[in-house]
C-alpha cells in the first residue's frame, strides 16, 4: 500500500542506496552496495560546486563473506565523496577483514573504521549490508534444506528475537514458528 497522498512539494535532495549479493565460485559471498546523492539544483559546497544533478556523493563497497559471514575483505570506492580528502579513506574499510557479521556488528565497525578513520555514509550503509547478508545466507539454508526443521526444534538466529515487533519473543510469530522461543510477559 502506498503512503497516503501529499500536499503540494518540490524535490530538494534524493539518496540512494542498492545492494546486491552474489554466489561466488571460490563458495564465499559478495556484498556490494552504492549509495549516491543528488540534488535537482546546483549546489555550493566549501569546497566545490555542483551542477543540478550531479552527485554530492557516489560511493561503493563490497564486503566478501565466508558462509558463516566472517569478512575475508572489504573493499571501498568513492567516484565522488563530498569533499576533497574523502577518498583517502578508502582503503581503511579493508580493516574489516576477520569481523563476524552478527550481533555486535555496528560496534566492531566503528572500532574498526570509526572515529574519523572512515566515512559515515559507507558506515551508515554497512548496518544495511550486514542485513542484505542475512537475507543472503537465509535463502542459501533454505535451498539447502537447512530451514525445514519442525516447529519445536526451531531456534531464531542471535540478535533477531526482540528485535522488531514481529520477533518479539510473545509474538504470534514467535509463538507459531519458534515455539520454544515463544513467553508471555507477566
Amino acid at each position: 500500500m502506498p503512503l497516503s497522498h501529499a500536499v503540494d512539494r518540490d524535490l530538494i535532495h534524493t539518496r540512494r542506496l542498492h545492494m546486491e549479493s552474489y554466489r561466488r565460485a571460490d563458495g564465499n559471498y559478495d556484498i556490494e552496495g552504492h549509495i549516491d546523492d543528488v540534488k535537482p539544483f546546483p549546489y555550493v559546497m566549501l569546497d566545490s560546486r555542483r551542477a543540478a544533478g550531479e552527485p554530492l556523493h557516489d560511493m561503493w563497497l563490497r564486503l566478501t563473506i565466508s558462509p558463516d559471514m566472517e569478512v575475508i575483505a572489504a573493499e571501498a570506492s568513492m567516484d565522488v565523496g563530498a569533499h576533497f580528502p574523502c577518498q583517502e579513506v578508502a582503503p581503511n574499510f579493508a580493516r574489516l577483514a576477520g569481523l563476524k557479521i552478527g550481533p555486535g556488528w555496528k560496534r566492531r565497525v566503528h572500532e574498526r573504521v570509526g572515529h574519523g578513520a572512515g566515512c559515515t555514509h559507507l558506515i551508515e550503509m554497512l548496518a544495511q549490508m550486514a542485513t542484505v547478508a542475512y537475507q543472503s545466507m537465509y535463502s542459501e539454508r533454505k535451498k539447502e534444506g537447512q530451514g525445514d526443521q519442525r516447529p519445536e526444534d526451531r531456534r531464531m538466529q542471535p540478535g533477531l528475537l526482540n528485535s522488531c515487533y514481529a520477533y518479539s519473543s510473545d509474538s504470534p510469530f514467535v509463538r507459531d514458528y519458534f515455539p520454544s522461543q515463544y513467553k508471555v510477559e507477566d
